[in-house]
């Protein structure tokens, strides 16, 4: 597998992941992540002025059917397989926590009546910005950026994004999620941020991961390919080496 203009650490921990030259699903149970799970998170838990307000959860509860006439669980769930862990704090602060909303369908009050339609309601709730960890299951990387949180009294919840760029008002424009919040929050709000964001980064690297910003993130990789059950799409980049979803 060839690179291009990639750090020669980072080329590494790229041929260790996929010596194959091709990005594919893989047994999560068998993650370095899992070695160091616990003591990260006792570590992130311990910043201070700083809470752990979300984490990925598990996979318990996946069932399927095996071709047992006899097979009586429940039906499979909606999954996706995911190539990495997300951890989301907030400093403390009111700045950092807003009322939101968020839309759901209820269904009319007399359900035999077809001409009856579902109605558009709004359910309250709550958002929260922080910092979004997201540390890799394919190798001992990490990215640490600006995101949100949304949880609404129907129990539905707006996971933190670890996108690069957010869209702004104008068709077709994008910005970094730095510039993003930055308009999100106070000036001493965001210098909150900043200074979270760096004692995350210390954390991580206590833990032997690579915290790698956007502009390595973003590096193209040669002669890498994807499988396709993985939603990876050319150009190859980096963080798609580390973080992916797949079916």
């Amino acid at each position: 597998m060839a690179t291009t203009r990639l750090p020669k650490n980072v080329a590494a921990l790229i041929k260790t992941a996929w010596p194959e030259g091709a990005i594919e699903e893989f047994d999560t149970d068998e993650s370095g992540f899992l070695d160091i799970q616990a003591k990260l998170e006792r570590d992130l838990r311990k910043i201070p002025s700083a809470s752990l307000r979300w984490q990925t959860e598990p996979e318990e509860g996946v069932y399927w059917d095996d071709g047992d006439d006899d097979f009586d669980e429940a039906p499979p769930r909606d999954w996706q397989f995911q190539s990495y862990h997300v951890f989301f704090l907030v400093p403390d602060g009111d700045e950092f926590r807003s009322d939101d909303e968020t839309e759901d369908m209820e269904p009319p009050d007399v359900l035999d009546e077809e001409d009856e339609e579902w109605v558009e309601t709004q359910v309250p709730g709550g958002r929260w910005v922080g910092c979004a960890v997201a540390v890799s299951l394919a190798g001992p990387v990490a990215l640490v950026t600006f995101s949100s949180y949304g949880l609404y009294q129907n129990g539905t919840t707006q996971e933190p994004s670890i996108d690069a760029c957010y869209l702004c008002d104008d068709p077709g424009e994008s910005i970094t999620a730095a510039d993003y919040y930055r308009r999100e929050v106070v000036p001493e709000g965001f210098q909150k941020l900043e200074g979270l964001r760096a004692r995350i980064v210390e954390v991580c690297q206590k833990h032997r991961l690579e915290v790698l910003d956007d502009a390595v993130l973003d590096l193209p990789v040669t002669g890498l390919t994807a499988a396709q059950e993985v939603f990876v799409l050319p150009p190859i980049r980096v963080r798609d080496a580390f973080f992916f979803r797949g079916v």
